[in-house]
This record gives C-alpha cells, structure tokens and sequence, in this order.
C-alpha cells in the first residue's frame, strides 16, 4: 500500500514568484517525478486572509523510505540549491505528514 504525504511550507511573499520557477525547473517536480517510489503529485499556493502564503503539497509514494531516500540525494540534500533556497524563502516550520493512501 502506498503511502500519503502531506506538506505544508510558508512562503516569504516576496519569493514566491522565484519559488514557482524553482518548481516548474528541471530541480522541481520534473526531479521529483523521476524518483523510484515516486507515484503522484498535486499542490497549491493559498494566501490567507492576512496576505501570508503557504505551499501545500501532496504526494505518494510507495514509501515513506522512497521519499527519505529521494530527500538525501545530491539535488535534496542539506546545502543543495533547493535546500538553500527553500532555507531563504520559508517563511516558517514546515509541517509533514504521513498517512497510508488507497490506490483507486
């Protein structure tokens, strides 16, 4: 059975333009879809009603394992460029959360 995650990462408004080029480059999502385990993607930018931003983001996965082990690799890994950039951009913690997922 394939495992749900669950993510959420508040944004620094002022980066969330280099944020969404940073996801749609070759280092975002693309990266992400080539991982083994890799199932599915879908997310999200919401804004609230005080004007802060958060990314939400849900993925499967065959296992939590697949994404530790994606989440370790060179692109990933602490002092990468996506590491450093999701450092300056954050806006706060980031939450995770990990559930079993039914595959329809």
């Amino acid at each position: 059975m394939a495992e749900q995650m669950y993510l959420e990462f508040p944004l620094k408004s002022e980066y969330v333009e280099n944020f969404l080029e940073l996801c749609n480059s070759d280092l975002g999502f693309a990266l992400t879809k080539k991982q083994p385990g890799f199932i599915s993607a879908e997310w999200m930018i919401s804004t609230s009603e005080t004007g802060s931003k958060c990314l939400h983001l849900w993925e499967k996965w065959q296992s939590a394992q697949d994404f530790t082990a994606y989440m370790q690799t060179p692109d990933r890994a602490p002092g990468s460029k996506f590491e450093l950039s999701l450092r300056e951009w954050g806006a706060g913690e980031t939450k995770v959360y990990w559930g079993t997922a039914n595959l329809v």
